[in-house]
């Protein structure tokens, strides 16, 4: 179960997931509690059954008791919620499938940006309810515990993943690309990908730019997404007299080309569960600068896969940068690291594979 079918890490997570998952012994249908997108299309492209309810909001229990009949008639044994509405939450356990099994993709407890009150209290009285729960970081895992009282004997950490061969293998004509954006062919691109949101802190990276170009630092830098910050964005960048070096290229589907013509990657979220955009970053070899954050730190190694920084510390961050501008060979080393941990600890098919034996686990179905 996903909240929207459009692109965000929970999504993409989902979609990796019907890809991969071993069709021999599990048959995986989606529903989406609000409006469709990229993503649930793509799924169901796939062959896989997806069911868009519609829900107009999180108090629509009209739209959301539609997913009780889906359940039974098709005798779901696994519901995995991944999101945050309780209601659709409550309807999953309504439908009194085998096992109930919770995937918390949202926002630490040390995040930034908190999660609503009404929301921690629903999900404290659903909790008994819900089977087991996943933490996609050692940070998530410590927020369930804290924030939603879930007991230790019910989650089980499995880290996120991506399908690393094929992004690290997948490429494009660099110059091209550049071209065709009408990108400077000299210059060092910076970037970043991400939902233009409150939580993922862009003002604090445009100060860090700002404080980039006070260094006489060469740069320029794209920002791939859209979101609902987008227009006051845009608005800020043109306030700070930053619109000739600062690109706002939307929605892309060609985000791992795009990656690839970045010199460095910038994150500047102020917390994460766990992102899967930075993933997919150290698996085209970028070196990464970043704000020292729950959810960032588990996949960024300092002084090896990139540099994190103090939270909100826009000097440093802009230093760090300059850094991995200045010099190419350390942009180089630190890429490979990124692209070797990654490897190592976060591909997709692991990932399944330990999501697959819980489910086995829990259901006694093999």
């Amino acid at each position: 179960m996903l909240p929207y079918g459009d692109i965000g890490g929970s999504q993409k997570f989902v979609l990796s997931l019907c890809r991969y998952h071993d069709k021999r012994l599990f048959d995986v249908g989606i529903a989406v509690l609000f409006s469709g997108g990229t993503v649930s299309d793509d799924i169901s492209r796939q062959d896989f059954d997806v069911s868009v309810l519609g829900m107009r909001n999180g108090f629509d229990w009209v739209r959301a008791l539609r997913m009780i009949p889906i359940i039974r008639r098709q005798k779901i044994d696994i519901v995995n919620v991944h999101g945050q509405n309780p209601l659709g939450k409550l309807c999953s356990i309504l439908s009194f499938p085998a096992v109930i099994i919770h995937t918390d993709h949202g926002t630490t407890v040390g995040a930034s940006v908190k999660r609503r009150p009404r929301v921690i209290f629903s999900n404290r009285l659903l909790t008994p309810f819900i089977n087991h729960f996943v933490a996609i970081s050692k940070n998530m895992r410590e927020s369930l515990i804290i924030r939603e009282r879930v007991p230790q004997d019910k989650i089980t950490l499995i880290y996120n993943g991506i399908d690393v061969d094929k992004i690290s293998k997948e490429s494009g004509i660099k110059d091209k690309l550049k071209e065709s954006l009408a990108l400077p062919s000299t210059v060092p691109i910076v970037g970043t990908v991400g939902r233009l949101a409150p939580e993922k802190q862009y003002p604090l990276l445009f100060e860090a730019l700002a404080g980039l170009r006070e260094q006489k630092a060469e740069f320029f830098t794209i920002i791939v997404g859209d979101g609902p910050d987008r227009d006051s964005l845009e608005a800020l960048v043109q306030k700070m007299r930053l619109n000739d070096c600062v690109r706002f290229l939307g929605y892309r589907n060609d985000v791992h080309q795009l990656l690839e013509i970045m010199d460095v990657f910038l994150f500047s979220s102020g917390g994460e569960a766990f992102s899967i955009t930075l993933l997919e970053a150290m698996a085209k070899t970028k070196p990464i600068v970043a704000f020292d954050v729950e959810g960032v730190n588990e996949a960024v190694v300092d002084n090896r896969t990139g540099f994190l920084v103090p939270f909100g510390d826009v000097k440093e961050f802009a230093h760090r940068t300059k850094a991995l501008l200045d010099s190419p060979l350390l942009r180089q080393q630190m890429g490979c690291a990124a692209l070797e941990r990654v490897n190592a600890k976060f591909d997709i098919r692991k990932t399944i594979h330990k999501l697959e034996a819980l489910y086995v686990q829990l259901t006694g179905k093999a």
